[in-house]
Formats: structure tokens, C-alpha cells, sequence
């Protein structure tokens, strides 16, 4: 072929490429063009909206219900307080002098040199709870305190009160007459000693010589007499015995400076303090469990009495200097609340819980949340009972008591209500 013939071949060939590649960018570009109109219209159907697609959507939602279960179980309201145990009257034994015996030397200073009891100890008549220089302190029953030594042809109440307490240890006094420290009563005084373990305490009195009227004696004087007597410094007398032991401030090798054991005089009692809001929940006869968190001493009592408005105040007179005032100065109503059994030593001193059953079931009953009782303008109770469906019917009730947020309520007029049952609380 010449030259110029292949030349215009190739001329033909480069152009018939060229509208080959003109024409697939035509159709790519086509293609792409549909799919982004696909799209964008797509896009806009999700944007507009007709009238009535615009009107559901701008309704409220359906309303819903908040549901509780209905319950079958033992109601009790309780009301919680604090309490504080006292000791009551005490009465404490302070020696201060050692009584002589028939075979004993005064001693130096007086100490402490026997210690058999501690705080919280149930103690009888005629035990001895501290030795001091070798001498006991034991107590009796008696109502006078021991204020002055009782010797032999002393009379009056206290020698009286030392015969009753003789006695009723098993101390026969004779025939002496009531209140006369006669020979009777000195037997009984050394039989108390000898069953003590501790030499009889005596008096000395001197005889003194006959004379023959001139005032020239005629005879030698005759050898002191001795008598039993019984210490102030040795005996403790209690209203009530076994006696509580408050405090045991002393130790083996002390020096006594002053009380070396107190004694309570009575039994302990439990103060508790009531909120006054809370007056018409609590009564007498209401059941009461106390705890000593302290000591984990715990027990039933019931409300004994409910006082008058205490209103605390700081400085009064009688406190002691920097002294708190109770409940830490807000008014309270004083409760006092009796043990089902004496109160454990565990409670002396202690600051404790008290809770109170104010009301309770005697069985398990059917209760539901306060929020679910309504009262009608009819004065009728009822509550809403919802179906497994949603369906809602109403159930006429009678509410009983009230605990922890619970109401017993028992269906009246016909209707039913069970356990497992939802109840409408709220909307």
C-alpha cells in the first residue's frame, strides 16, 4: 500500500477510537446522573410529609399508667427513738475509819486489800464486795443509811432496821426489845461476822472503881468490857436486795480516798425520747424491742407510761459544767418503757434503740401502696386494678392499717382483688 493510503487508515482509525471514548463517558455520566436523582429522591421522600402524616405525628402520645403489685403479707408500723438507761437512786461505801477487834492494831493508812465483785454484779445481804486494811464492806436491807457505828445499848431506827436485816439473814436477835442494841442483838451481830470470815469489830468500856462515898476508891477498877458492834464504815444498807453493782472504782493496793463500791438502790430504768410530732403513734402497752449497739444486748419490753413535753436547755441549775443537754437539746416526750424480764446488767449506762410497734396484722393480709388508694367525691375507697391486656376495671376497698408505706385493704361490695394483681400508683 503507499504511503498515503496508510496514513488516511490510521487518520480513520485515531478518529473512530475517539468517538469510542467520547461516547462511554456519555453513558458513565448518564449513569451517574440517575443514580444521584435516585437518591436525592429518596432523600426528599423522607422529607415531605402529607397533611394527615402531619397531624398523627403532632397528636400526644397514649397515655400510661405507673402499676404497683398488690401483696399479701404481715403489716407493722414501727416508730424508732433513742433511750437512755438510768441507775436511780445508788448508794455508795466510803470508809473512813478501821474498826478494832479483840486481837488487831490500827494500821497505818487504809487500803484496799480485797476486791470480790465488779460492775454489773447481782449482789445479796451480807457478802463481802471490797476488803479494806483487812476489814469487809457487805451489804443489807434497809431503807435508813448506815450515818453512824451501831454499838451495843444504842437505840432508835437504825438498830431497828440492823435487827430486821439480821434476821432475814438468819440471824436470830433474842428477845430484845425492837430497836434496843441489847445482848440478843450482839449475838447476832457476831454470828453475822464469824459467817463472814472476819473477826468481830468491838467497843472498850472501862468499869469504873466503887469508892466509899468520899471519893477514896475501896476497890481496883474491874477489866475493860468489850462489845460487838457493827461499823458505819463496813455496812451498806439497800432498799432492795440482790443489789446492782454500779461501779467498782478501786483496785488491789489502792489507797482508799473515797467510795470504793456504789450500788444501785433500785432497779434500772429506761427513758426514751419521743419526737412530739410522733405523740398519737405511740400509747401505753405497745410492745418495745430494745438494742444496745455497744454491747449487743437486746430485749422486749412494753410502753409503760408516756410523759409530759421535756424541753432541754444547757446551764440549768443542778447540770454539771459543760454538761449536753438531752436529745441534744430538742423537746422531746419522755416514755417509759418496762422490761418483760429485769433488765440485762448489759444496759447499765448504755445509750440504746427503742422501737415501738405502733399497729400490726395479726396475719398476712392483702396491702398495696398508699399512692393507690383514691377516695371518691362519694367517700367510697377504691383502687384500679389493670388487666393483662391494659384494661382497667375499678375495685371498691376497705383500708385497714398502715406500715412502711403499705395500706391494708380488704375488697368490699363484691369485687376481687388478689395477690400478684397490679394496681394503678400514678399516671
Amino acid at each position: 500500500m503507499a504511503p498515503d493510503e496508510r496514513r488516511q487508515d490510521d487518520d480513520r482509525g485515531s478518529m473512530t477510537g475517539s468517538q469510542l471514548v467520547r461516547r462511554r463517558r456519555v453513558v458513565i455520566a448518564t449513569a451517574v446522573i440517575a443514580v444521584v436523582l435516585s437518591v436525592g429522591g429518596l432523600l426528599g421522600s423522607g422529607l415531605v410529609q402529607s397533611p394527615s402524616q402531619a397531624a398523627a405525628d403532632s397528636r400526644p402520645p397514649k397515655p400510661s399508667v405507673i402499676t404497683a403489685t398488690v401483696t399479701k403479707s404481715v403489716l407493722r408500723s414501727t416508730v424508732v427513738l433513742r433511750g437512755t438507761f438510768s441507775d436511780g437512786r445508788t448508794q455508795s461505801a466510803t470508809p473512813t475509819t478501821v474498826a478494832a477487834t479483840e486481837a488487831s492494831s490500827a494500821p497505818a493508812q487504809l487500803m484496799v486489800t480485797g476486791v470480790y465483785t465488779h460492775p454489773g454484779a447481782s449482789v445479796g445481804a451480807a457478802r463481802t464486795l471490797i476488803e479494806y486494811s483487812g476489814r469487809p464492806v457487805f451489804a443489807l436491807h434497809g431503807e435508813l443509811p448506815a450515818y453512824r457505828d451501831l454499838t451495843f445499848g444504842e437505840q432508835g431506827k437504825d438498830v431497828a432496821q440492823l435487827q430486821s436485816a439480821l434476821r432475814s439473814s438468819g440471824h436470830a436477835t433474842g428477845s430484845d426489845a425492837k430497836g434496843v442494841f441489847g445482848r440478843g442483838t450482839e449475838s447476832a451481830v457476831k454470828r453475822l461476822y464469824a459467817a463472814l470470815g472476819y473477826p468481830v469489830p468491838v467497843t472498850v468500856a472501862s468499869t469504873a472503881p466503887s469508892t466509899d462515898g468520899k471519893g477514896d476508891a475501896t476497890a481496883p477498877p474491874a477489866a475493860p468490857v468489850t462489845h460487838a458492834m457493827v461499823p458505819a464504815s463496813e455496812v451498806v444498807f439497800i432498799p432492795s436486795l440482790p443489789a446492782r453493782v454500779v461501779s467498782v472504782p478501786v483496785r488491789v493496793g489502792d489507797p482508799v480516798k473515797g467510795p470504793v463500791v456504789t450500788l444501785a438502790r433500785g432497779g434500772m430504768t429506761l427513758t426514751g425520747m419521743l419526737d412530739p410530732s410522733q405523740a398519737g403513734l405511740v400509747a401505753a402497752g405497745m410492745k418495745a424491742q430494745v438494742l444496745a449497739e455497744a454491747t449487743g444486748a437486746q430485749t422486749d419490753g412494753t410502753v409503760d407510761s408516756v410523759g409530759t413535753l421535756v424541753t432541754p436547755s444547757a446551764g440549768k441549775a443542778g447540770d454539771e459544767p459543760g454538761a449536753t443537754p438531752a436529745n441534744g437539746g430538742a423537746a422531746y416526750l419522755p416514755l417509759t418503757i418496762h422490761p418483760g424480764t429485769a433488765w440485762d446488767g448489759r444496759f447499765a449506762g448504755q445509750d440504746v434503740r427503742i422501737t415501738i410497734t405502733a399497729a400490726a396484722t395479726d396475719t398476712a393480709v392483702l396491702a398495696v401502696p398508699q399512692a393507690a388508694i383514691s377516695a371518691g367525691a362519694d367517700t367510697r375507697t377504691t383502687v384500679t386494678v389493670v388487666g393483662p391486656a391494659g384494661a382497667q376495671r375499678v375495685v371498691q376497698v376497705k383500708a385497714g392499717v398502715s406500715a412502711d408505706g403499705m395500706v391494708e385493704v380488704t375488697p368490699q361490695g363484691g369485687g376481687t382483688l388478689t395477690a400478684g394483681e397490679t394496681v394503678v400508683v400514678g399516671r
